[in-house]
């Protein structure tokens, strides 16, 4: 999955997660809900930004994993925005991903 959405394959990334999926919108600070809406959110950032997300670690959780994850926004001219470390919590249903939550990553 972050191969594919780090190039920009929305496609691939949809093709991971559960048809009911509630992804985090961090520039609204809201959420989407479903496939649909994630790809369409994916296509519209895509753009405007260019990220490039390299998982560090990977843990497996109660119901899922636990991703510390090396991100870096770039503009469409590859000026960098932000490189950071990030984690993502992913639920996992259905042995697709039903839920992404973006945090900081532990110490």
């Amino acid at each position: 999955m972050y191969a594919a959405w780090s190039v920009g394959d929305v496609p691939a990334v949809v093709a991971c997660l559960h048809p009911d999926v509630d992804w985090p919108e961090p520039w609204s600070g809201g959420r989407v809900r479903g496939q649909d809406a994630v790809a369409a959110h994916l296509t519209a950032q895509g753009l405007d930004l260019r990220l490039t997300l390299r998982p560090l670690e990977v843990r497996a959780t109660g119901g899922g994993l636990a991703v510390t994850v090396h991100q870096v926004v770039r503009d469409t001219d590859g000026d960098v925005l932000s490189d950071t470390t990030v984690l993502h919590t992913l639920t996992v249903r259905d042995g697709l991903v039903g839920r992404l939550d973006v945090g900081e990553p532990p110490p």
